[in-house]
């Protein structure tokens, strides 16, 4: 079936529709949104729950990698948050 689409009026507009979508493209094209800009990049991560011994648990303590245990021309690291009931946040993210 078809739908009209429909105006919006509005005094902000935020486009989520991901990396290099069709309608942010367009966006960028028309408005110069590259100009004196820094090419994109991007990464990639996982993100794991562990449930650790509760006599190693911090909750609340919060630790960041910034490089390790990555080579130095590779940009990423790694995140621990410790959380309720146990647990740790345990992440990795590297550039692509």
């Amino acid at each position: 079936n078809f739908q009209l689409g429909m105006e919006l009026h509005a005094k902000y507009t935020l486009f989520c529709e991901g990396c290099r979508g069709h309608l942010g493209r367009q966006l960028n094209e028309r408005f110069k949104l590259g100009k004196d800009a820094d090419p994109q990049v991007y990464g990639i991560g996982i993100k794991e729950l562990w449930e650790i011994d509760p006599s190693k648990h911090q909750p609340g303590l919060v630790i960041h990698t910034a490089g390790w245990p990555l080579e130095s021309d590779t940009y990423g690291g790694s995140f621990l948050y410790h959380i309720d009931n146990h647990q740790v946040m345990v992440g990795f993210v590297v550039g692509l």
